[in-house]
């Protein structure tokens, strides 16, 4: 079957565009032809608060694309309109998580279904933003009104979009729980931790705690700063906070907060994007994932853990307690309580969960497979009518 994407591709950076390469992967793996239209530029200069759009991409996670889309240029709206229909697929995918891009996917899906008979699929990352966007909702009902079939990636978002769009078919719709992310290099030998460790230049015998990805108010990370103090008084400088990611914003809230911080001194602020090389080294280098989310729909960093069959301490927010299990695959606190958050990172070292907990991970992630997102796919574009 012929598929297309509409979304970013390299050398444009994080998890959407990472997503969009290995659902590439996995369809192509499937005997599907795969056409990518990608973006040709993602967000306006002064709309971008993180460091920089683009960064390295691993030449395994990338795939041929052909950047015509501009979010905010009609003409490449009815160029991007017109490579799909060239290129004949049966269905289109369009990952959904901002208002920001609704005009653009708008006006493409809207020019699709009537030039063509091609399928709009919309993989949902986020119906409802985390942050309050100017006409979000208008433009979100727009654009996924427009859609034949929709992927939640949790049951929290497939409310969303029943609350949304009420009137859509629920046997158009499948919940498909994200899958997980597999950074390394296929056919590498996987680092050990110590190997890990030497490279990013940390402790070889401390107990790690890692945040990854894009700092934003809603991930909480002042929280886990803040939580720090408590875990300095339980463990020393034996235990190191570590916080990588690109700060979106201003960078000085975060950087007061860990200086008036009791355990400044195990928090390390590693601030900026990570190449897709690196990022393995911080999930192999690290002893647990800490991610203590103020609002969230799903989480791509904790499939990027539990490919590392690495627990996870997180919030009782949004769709994250369908996939972090308490008590077996790590930890739920609630949202915005530092001290919640030191004690279960404390009971998870102290009570010698690491291995149980791994063990738990590497069952559960067995559910989250690309395969899995796969079939969705192709069953949203009736593939048996190919047949």
């Amino acid at each position: 079957m012929k598929l297309a994407f509409l979304g970013p591709a390299p050398p444009f950076r994080g998890g959407i565009v990472t997503y969009y390469g290995l659902l590439a992967r996995a369809l192509t793996g499937r005997g599907h032809e795969v056409f990518w239209a990608s973006f040709k530029r993602q967000y306006p200069g002064f709309l971008f608060p993180g460091t920089t759009q683009q960064g390295e991409t691993a030449a395994w996670l990338d795939h041929p694309h052909t950047p015509r889309f501009v979010p905010w240029s009609p003409w490449s709206w009815w160029r991007a309109a017109r490579d799909i229909r060239a290129a004949a697929p049966r269905a289109l995918v369009i990952k959904y998580w901002l208002p920001f891009f609704a005009p653009g996917f708008w006006a493409v899906t809207w020019l699709l279904r009537r030039w063509t008979d091609t399928r709009i699929i919309y993989l949902l990352d986020n119906v409802i933003p985390h942050e309050k966007y100017p006409l979000g909702m208008f433009l979100t009902r727009r654009a996924l009104g427009n859609g034949h079939g929709f992927i939640a990636q949790s049951d929290q978002v497939r409310r969303d979009l029943f609350s949304v769009l009420p009137a859509v078919d629920p046997q158009q719709v499948r919940t498909v729980p994200h899958p997980v992310y597999d950074f390394g290099r296929p056919g590498r030998e996987r680092k050990s931790k110590a190997a890990a460790r030497a490279a990013l230049d940390l402790p070889a015998e401390a107990r790690i705690v890692l945040f990854f990805g894009f700092i934003k108010p809603y991930k909480g990370v002042l929280h886990l700063i803040d939580a720090a103090g408590d875990l300095k008084r339980e463990f020393g400088d034996g235990l190191q906070v570590l916080i990588v990611g690109d700060i979106y914003g201003d960078r000085q809230p975060y950087l007061d907060r860990i200086a008036a911080s009791d355990g400044r001194g195990i928090i390390r602020l590693i601030d900026g994007f990570v190449p897709d090389e690196t990022v393995e080294d911080y999930f192999l280098a690290a002893d647990l994932v800490v991610l203590p989310y103020v609002s969230a729909t799903q989480s791509g960093i904790v499939q990027i853990a539990y490919h590392y069959d690495l627990p996870v301490v997180t919030t009782r927010v949004g769709g994250l307690p369908e996939v972090v299990q308490d008590g077996r695959t790590g930890f739920l606190v609630p949202p915005g309580d530092a001290a919640a958050l030191a004690a279960a990172i404390t009971r998870f070292f102290r009570e010698g969960k690491a291995a149980e907990f791994a063990a738990a991970v590497a069952v559960e992630k067995r559910k989250y497979s690309w395969d899995a997102m796969a079939e969705a796919v192709e069953d949203l574009a009736g593939q048996g009518e190919q047949a």
